[in-house]
């Protein structure tokens, strides 16, 4: 019990210690690249065009390229916090009420796609990077805590698709759920995560892994589907 109690300890100072460096998972664009990218895109008229949309959008926000906004619900669901840093060739697709919330200090990466509909959510907490070309769809409840590390080409996916005999597949029914992605948890390259599924604090999923079912804290997992193989040691 002592020792799990001063690996709590331990864990809400390196929490601190990231809290209080706000800069770690921001990469400032230079003048340069302002300039080779879109010199408007990075203006204060964008941002106020964005405002005037009706797009919630913090301070000290970062474009490596215009964002790809497609919206077939309200603007207003959009939320997007301070110090938030997107690449090139980012998606953010709403519909029905689904809705996108990405907090302070949030890195996405070229080419990553959020797709919220339905009632659904997507939103990405405090500190947490998300690499290239990785999508998340969510008809339910997809939530992923502060400062995870998402690696590239990940699919992570709160909704799934019908597969009835009766109806050809591009006319089926889905299914919507949670996926719950707690504080510190790692995923390595081309990870998929599928509908009803928890990944504890800081739990570790190696890379080309399935994820199928809730993973412990604090567990290294890999394989398809992932099972725990190791646990993470001080």
């Amino acid at each position: 019990m002592k020792e799990m109690n001063d690996i709590n300890e331990k864990r809400l100072q390196s929490l601190n210690n990231l809290k209080q460096n706000r800069d770690r998972s921001k990469d400032k664009i230079s003048f340069s690249n302002i300039i080779l990218n879109n010199l408007f895109i990075n203006s204060f008229f964008y941002k106020i065009i964005l405002k005037i949309f009706g797009i919630s959008i913090g301070k000290n926000i970062y474009f490596n390229g215009p964002i790809n906004f497609i919206l077939k619900g309200p603007a207003k669901n959009i939320l997007i916090m301070n110090d938030v840093t997107f690449g090139k060739n980012i998606t953010l697709k709403i519909r029905e009420n689904g809705r996108i919330i990405i907090s302070d200090i949030v890195y996405l990466d070229d080419n990553v796609r959020l797709v919220a509909a339905r009632d659904g959510l997507i939103k990405i907490g405090e500190g947490t990077r998300v690499g290239a070309n990785t999508i998340m769809n969510s008809g339910g409840k997809l939530t992923i805590g502060r400062y995870c590390l998402i690696s590239n080409n990940c699919n992570i996916n709160s909704s799934n698709h019908g597969s009835k005999v009766l109806n050809f597949i591009m006319d089926q029914d889905h299914s919507h759920g949670y996926i719950n992605i707690h504080d510190d948890v790692w995923l390595g390259g081309f990870v998929t995560i599928t509908y009803n599924t928890t990944i504890n604090e800081g739990a570790i999923v190696g890379a080309n892994s399935l994820v199928t079912k809730d993973l412990e804290k604090l567990s290294i997992n890999y394989g398809c589907p992932a099972i725990k193989i190791s646990e993470r040691k001080t």
